[in-house]
């Protein structure tokens, strides 16, 4: 009888992968903020830089449920919702601190 096929990625590895990528791209995106729209207040791009990286997460999901037609309602919803309180947060802290 012939073994069954081993995966040469384990889920952990697959993870831990996609962990390191979520991480790596808060950082650039939080350097960005801290360089850019809050010059005056760094401590506000981490909070931002958590914010945006999520929804691009939930972006990406939601391109990949696009695909295959899968609760795409409820996540487009979600998604309007949250770039839309993001931009508006964002701009309410700008002029605030204007």
């Amino acid at each position: 009888m012939a073994a069954a096929p081993t995966f040469p990625i384990t889920q952990e590895a697959l993870l831990n992968f996609l962990y390191a990528i979520y991480y790596f791209m808060r950082d650039i995106i939080r350097f960005i903020l801290e360089n850019t729209l809050f010059k005056e207040f760094p401590e506000y791009a981490a909070l931002y830089g958590d914010v945006i990286t999520f929804l691009i997460s939930i972006t990406a999901i939601y391109l990949v449920l696009v695909m295959f037609e899968a609760v795409k309602k409820y996540v487009k919803i979600i998604l309007i919702l949250g770039w839309g309180l993001l931009i508006l947060s964002i701009a309410l802290t700008v002029l605030k601190g204007a």
